[in-house]
């Protein structure tokens, strides 16, 4: 080698020396953004000009994020130069924890390599989400897991007979918030803070040091493992979360009827793989499409992502005006939507007609159609509060005819000043004589929200997946063969053998010996896992309380008891129905739906005349009144109230407020 060539070579080596040094000078730098709070919500955004070297290796971005409600189809975009490092997603505080602690959780993004440049750079966060304020930006010159301090933790679902099972993994800090879960992201997963869906047999993601929590769940019939863990740098955690079934449902299964995604509906977050993660992680049987004024078709989804023997899928849609919305189904995909065209839809339909909507759902296929959450956005504005609902009477003073076969009672969306709201507006409804089925549902349009916490359980001749039939699934929804369930199961029998929707026949009810008053046996098991606890149960023959009695729950212990009620025979045709209260659920992974858990069974029907069918009490009351005219020439005043004071009237306190409602003017020229 020449001289001025080896001179060259430790020019060349000093150079490079000399640039790996300020490299590492500058990696070891922490670059102060910004330490101010700003606020990005509707159109405004943030953008901030900070100066920096060029990055030859991955840094890492660092800031204080305060965000609670998870996104509805748009996402706050966070980037540096125009490089997007990811999405600001939400950290759901839970029910119960201290009001008074920081909401703030420190977060970081990897910025790849060379994202940075000489001089003037530009972080920007862009897009429209949910109110979100950032704080305290850093850049850290370490990638992302060094800066961090990030280890593995790998978790598997097992029964006790030690096979894998879906659920969904809820990852709590000390202070019980959810922390965000780094590196997890896979096709048989559905990640959010705090929250892993997964099909059980190992998946893995990242953690800081700390103390956490991980329990595992998988919807209202499991019981919950919980495992504290220590995450240490450097030490790699393997656990496996044991889940066994706690509530036995043979006979029933468990249907969530009202379910979107973000592809189906345009807002939400849930992509169609992530969809079915969840419904199978929370142990739904029977899953309803139900997009807006869309109709999905999940069934080549679930053959991707390994779904398929954990729940059938039926094709539907959430037929939305700004006049209300109704759920319908089956539907055919490649047909249009009811009130609409085949494929995309506006989100609001022009046409708000409902029996022009109802026949229109009729015509393409439709064998059940629901009223969703009628108190939504709140009591005024819903349906009911539009159509100015008599809660007594069961009277409209403007609308249609109800010619739905049932609508969400039991639904984590109905703002309802108590849970006795929705159950008293329904038996009105049947007492006016609606024949319409008690339905729980979420209307779950993200990962975040647990599809099932509200559903319906629906009498099944089969336990078997691979069974079951869209049209067993319809007949029991429109014969009310059904529960509404939030976290409670009910089961609801007369004299032993008369099942929710059955017709108890005359000769049933009595005794050979009419010497003696004549009873019903009624019989309600209720069972719930042991992480929810029934309380009390209340017994309704015509909407009226007949019955009460309280739950021996046993905390932490699985609740499986069946109480039996000797009760009178009523002096005309009947319903009965049963209304299961319980606490409010505060186990992470199920605490969004509210203060108490419930469940609400569908009548059964009392033929106590003869004649072979049931009349609800409007129905008995106006044979009252006919057969009572049939007496006098004219009704005059006192012969009303004669007729009101009478033993027959008296009897029943739903038939005696109909007969009232009846003997005023004009009021057969109500919607019935």
């Amino acid at each position: 080698m020449s001289l001025i060539h080896f001179r060259m070579l430790i020019l060349f080596t000093a150079i490079g020396i000399s640039n790996l040094t300020s490299s590492l000078i500058a990696a070891e730098k922490l670059i102060v953004i910004d330490r101010e709070s700003h606020k990005v919500e509707g159109k405004t955004t943030f953008e901030k000009s900070f100066t920096a070297q060029k990055n030859a290796t991955e840094f890492a971005l660092l800031f204080d994020l305060n965000l609670h409600k998870p996104s509805s189809g748009g996402y706050w975009n966070i980037q540096i130069n125009d490089t997007l490092l990811g999405k600001l997603e939400a950290h759901i505080p839970q029910i119960d924890s201290n009001p008074e602690q920081d909401e703030f959780h420190r977060i970081g993004f990897a910025v790849p390599a060379n994202v940075l440049k000489e001089g003037e750079n530009k972080l920007s966060v862009t897009g429209r989400g949910q109110p979100a304020v950032l704080r305290n930006l850093v850049l850290d010159g370490r990638p992302l897991r060094q800066t961090l301090q990030l280890e593995k933790v790998t978790v598997k679902v097992n029964t006790p007979e030690g096979k894998p099972v879906p659920a969904r993994i809820t990852v709590v800090n000390e202070q019980g918030q959810l922390s965000k879960l780094y590196y997890a992201q896979k096709s048989t997963t559905a990640v959010r803070p705090g929250i892993l869906y997964t099909l059980g047999t190992g998946d893995s993601f990242e953690l800081p040091p700390g103390k956490y929590t991980l329990y595992a769940t998988r919807g209202m019939e499991w019981g919950v493992d919980r495992q504290p863990i220590v995450v240490e740098s450097n030490k790699p955690l393997n656990q496996t979360l044991v889940i066994s079934r706690e509530v036995d449902t043979t006979g029933f299964i468990a249907c969530d009827s009202h379910i979107h995604t973000l592809p189906g509906s345009g807002h939400g977050n849930a992509t169609f793989e992530e969809r079915m993660i969840t419904i199978a992680g929370e142990g739904i049987e029977v899953a309803i499409a139900t997009d807006h004024n869309h109709i999905s078709d999940y069934s080549g989804y679930q053959n991707r992502t390994g779904t398929s023997k954990y729940f059938h899928s039926i094709s539907g849609d959430e037929v939305t005006t700004h006049n209300g919305h109704f759920t319908a189904f089956p539907l055919d995909p490649e047909q249009a939507v009811p009130g609409g065209v085949k494929g995309r839809n506006p989100l609001f339909l022009k046409q708000e007609n409902w029996g022009e909507l109802i026949a229109d759902m009729r015509t393409k296929g439709a064998e059940v159609v629901i009223l969703n959450h009628p108190y939504w956005p709140s009591i005024p504005d819903g349906p009911f509060g539009r159509l100015h609902f008599n809660r007594s009477t069961g009277q409209r003073n403007a609308g249609p005819e109800f010619n739905f076969n049932g609508y969400e009672v039991v639904q984590p969306a109905n703002k309802t000043p108590d849970f006795y709201y929705a159950l008293e507006d329904w038996m009105s409804l049947l007492n006016r004589g609606l024949k319409l089925t008690a339905v729980g549902a979420t209307d779950s349009h993200t990962v975040n929200s647990p599809v099932g916490q509200a559903r319906t359980y629906l009498k099944s001749t089969t336990d078997d997946i691979s069974q079951i039939t869209p049209g067993e699934v319809c007949h029991a929804f429109t014969a009310g063969r059904a529960v509404a369930s939030a976290g409670i199961f009910a089961n609801l029998k007369l004299n032993r053998q008369f099942n929710m929707g059955d017709l108890v026949p005359a000769e049933a009810l009595r005794k050979d010996s009419q010497t003696q008053p004549s009873k019903l046996k009624a019989t309600l098991r209720v069972a719930a896992p042991s992480w929810v606890r029934p309380r009390e149960v209340m017994l309704y023959l015509n909407g009226k309380q007949v019955a009460q009695k309280n739950i021996d729950s046993v905390p932490n212990q699985p609740t499986d008891q069946t109480l039996e009620f000797s009760l009178e025979l009523p002096p005309h045709d009947a319903y009965l129905v049963a209304f299961v209260l319980g606490d409010g659920i505060t186990l992470p992974g199920w605490t969004t739906y509210g203060k108490a858990s419930q469940a609400i069974t569908n009548p059964i029907f009392l033929d106590i005349d003869g004649d072979s069918k049931y009349s609800a009490p409007r129905a008995t009351a106006q044979t009252l009144i006919a057969n009572y005219e049939k007496q006098h020439e004219k009704l005059t005043p006192a012969l009303q109230d004669k007729l009101l004071d009478s033993t027959a009237v008296k009897a029943d306190s739903a038939i005696l407020l109909h007969v009232k409602d009846l003997l005023k003017p004009s009021t057969d020229q109500q919607p019935q």
